[in-house]
């Protein structure tokens, strides 16, 4: 125990269940830079590092490492084509129902009447 203040417990690690440290590990980027740091592998490599990070380089540039703008781009294209679709069905379905309403407000006796006025109307439209 420690003397000067007994609160504080010795800390004492277990022998062989923690991974080796590795003091000079070697990292490397994919544009080329290397560095070293401490690592429990023997070498890393990297996508992206501060040489070339957007952030750290002051230069807009895209990181599109898995194609992530032509998946979006595709999203969006599928998107607006299904929209176009649903309101095409909509104004097929819309322009259904107005022709059907104008049936269902008549009777059957006003419907008679409307042909029997129309067929008076091809047979003698000189008399209008």
């Amino acid at each position: 125990m420690n003397e000067e203040n007994p609160v504080i417990l010795p800390v004492v690690m277990k022998k062989d269940i923690h991974p080796k440290l590795n003091k000079e590990c070697v990292v490397t980027c994919a544009c080329g830079n290397t560095f070293t740091t401490m690592s429990t592998l023997p070498s890393i490599t990297v996508e992206i590092c501060s040489a070339c990070h957007p952030f750290y380089t002051g230069q807009a540039k895209f990181v599109d490492t898995e194609g992530r703008i032509e998946k979006f781009s595709k999203k969006l294209k599928v998107a607006e084509e299904k929209k176009k679709a649903a309101t095409e069905l909509e104004q097929i379905k819309n322009a259904k129902k107005k022709s059907t309403e104008e049936y269902k407000e008549m009777s059957l006796k006003e419907m008679l009447q409307k042909a029997q006025i129309k067929e008076k109307d091809v047979d003698e439209p000189d008399k209008i």
